[in-house]
């Protein structure tokens, strides 16, 4: 379910704004992270928010907190392990299980089989003819998606909220947060910027923005790039105290016999999601909200999408189709 966002940023001119923008941008939470305010030493401070959420869920870390809970079945968390768990769950029930964090079983046999893709793209002993094809590229067998799939559904997830300790009701499950933590991570980077007195900023973790106040006299314009032509900019996003996600199928994927497979995931079938929409990007008054939703109506696909949106303050969708 973890999924890559990616946003062109249009910043604005800085209208009265008598101090000069400073833009900082770190690889963190395996992208690239910007920061853009007015004040360089509360950069700083927003971007040590952002390294404990990349510390607590990066999957490939075994001392990470999300590792550990993997590895051993339960943890008692930290509260912000605790929060992004549960906020997912909250996801996993407005979206009938459309939206699940335990699907990383999945997940990974898909991402091998993208890594696989691009191995044989670049491999130099394939020659023209055979480079950007998926040559001997084999599908998962029905075996394996089947015992990946008994290992999901984020309803075997047991919490605790007086001692935030957490566990998995089913030996052999894993959990992965790609798909909310970006946001979660920006909003807390949001909370410390505000914290820190400063009213302007833009946080980009990889396509997941939070646009903080206005630039100036105008609102943070954002460009949303067309899922099948890189140098066009499908359309533009005026934001002012609000927060913009997009998940796409274009970002990570493999074409095989003229299908496309991507790395967005559906829980229930244990294949990549295939109901006709290419991207969706989704406003809303916070980062995580924007994230989660993002691919909870990618899953649920347009008419369900849209109306579990419709039910949410605040919440705009627009939906690219194939």
């Amino acid at each position: 379910m973890k999924k890559i966002k990616f946003l062109i940023l249009i910043l604005g001119l800085a209208g009265c704004s008598f101090q000069p923008y400073h833009k900082e941008a770190r690889l963190m939470l395996g992208t690239i992270v910007e920061i853009t305010c007015q004040d360089r030493a509360a950069i700083t401070s927003a971007f040590e928010e952002i390294k404990k959420i990349e510390t607590i869920a990066n999957n490939f870390n075994p001392d990470s907190e999300i590792s550990r809970l993997n590895a051993a079945g339960k943890i008692q968390a930290s509260q912000d392990l605790y929060n992004m768990v549960r906020e997912s769950l909250k996801y996993y029930r407005l979206s009938e299980g459309a939206f699940d964090i335990t699907v990383a079983p999945l997940v990974n046999i898909w991402k091998e089989k993208i890594r696989e893709f691009e191995n044989k793209k670049s491999s130099p002993y394939q020659g023209e003819a055979g480079r950007g094809k998926s040559r001997g590229l084999t599908l998962p067998s029905e075996s394996q998606i089947k015992r990946a799939l008994s290992l999901v559904g984020s309803d075997k997830i047991s919490l605790d909220d007086s001692t935030s300790s957490m566990s998995f009701t089913q030996s052999g499950m894993s959990i992965d947060l790609g798909a909310i933590a970006k946001g979660y991570a920006v909003d807390k980077a949001v909370r410390r910027l505000k914290e820190s007195g400063v009213r302007s900023a833009l946080v980009n973790a990889g396509g997941n923005v939070y646009c903080l106040g206005k630039k100036g006299s105008r609102k943070w314009r954002i460009g949303v790039r067309h899922p099948r032509k890189p140098a066009e900019i499908v359309f533009y996003l005026d934001l002012e105290n609000q927060g913009a996600a997009t998940s796409g199928d274009y970002e990570q994927f493999f074409i095989l016999d003229k299908k496309r497979y991507s790395h967005i995931i559906d829980p229930k079938t244990g294949w990549p999601v295939d109901n006709n929409i290419s991207s969706v990007t989704i406003i809303a008054p916070d980062a995580a909200t924007s994230d989660g939703l993002s691919t909870t109506v990618f899953v649920l696909g347009k008419e369900k999408g849209l109306e579990l949106a419709g039910k949410m303050d605040g919440v705009e969708v627009k939906i690219i189709e194939k």
